[in-house]
């Protein structure tokens, strides 16, 4: 029988929370998600460098400590031994991440080499032209974006065609809207 005196729904919301921040980071760094990165691009000053990898090790480490909470909870109500392995697991899970996304803190290019997308976009362009493409990236359909954001070598064709548009200044005609913000 469970523990009736534990916080089941508290604990349980904040590990749906942490699932939900996982995923969404996960996205990002697997590089199937492009919007937060290329948002970036758009902004004025000073650029500074995302680190989705070392946010998603966080919330690795932070939903493996509500798992280790969960499953200790529920084990206590068990007599198998196997199950009791089960948050060790968890912890060690825990260890791992944040351990991880410490080291990837302290050297930069750990942490800004996921999505490479990303890393081979900074590689190869100025920052006038990410601009650009950041700007580019709101003129299209949503629905376009999205089949971006899945096909890694559509999006590169794509990006290459609005570097060639800034590399040789194309102006469109009158009736036409571009890529310039």
């Amino acid at each position: 029988m469970p523990d009736r005196t534990y916080p089941w729904i508290a604990v349980g919301l904040l590990a749906l929370v942490a699932s939900g921040v996982m995923a969404y980071y996960g996205a990002i760094v697997v590089g199937v998600y492009k919007e937060p990165l290329i948002a970036r691009f758009r902004s004025y000053g000073d650029e500074r460098r995302p680190v989705p990898l070392c946010r998603f090790l966080d919330a690795l480490g932070w939903w493996s400590l509500l798992m280790t909470s969960l499953t200790d909870a529920l084990v206590r109500s068990m007599a198998s031994g196997l199950a009791a392995a089960l948050p060790a697991l968890f912890l060690v899970l825990m260890l791992f991440a944040f351990g991880t996304s410490l080291a990837a803190r302290r050297r930069p290019e750990l942490g800004q080499a996921l999505p490479r997308w990303y890393a081979d976009l900074v590689a190869i362009t100025s920052r006038e032209e990410r601009r650009f493409i950041g700007y580019a990236w709101l003129r299209i359909p949503r629905r376009m974006r999205w089949r971006l954001s899945g096909d890694q070598a559509a999006f590169r064709t794509w990006a290459d065609m609005v570097r060639i548009s800034v590399i040789y200044g194309a102006e469109l005609s009158p009736g036409v809207q571009g890529v310039r913000p």
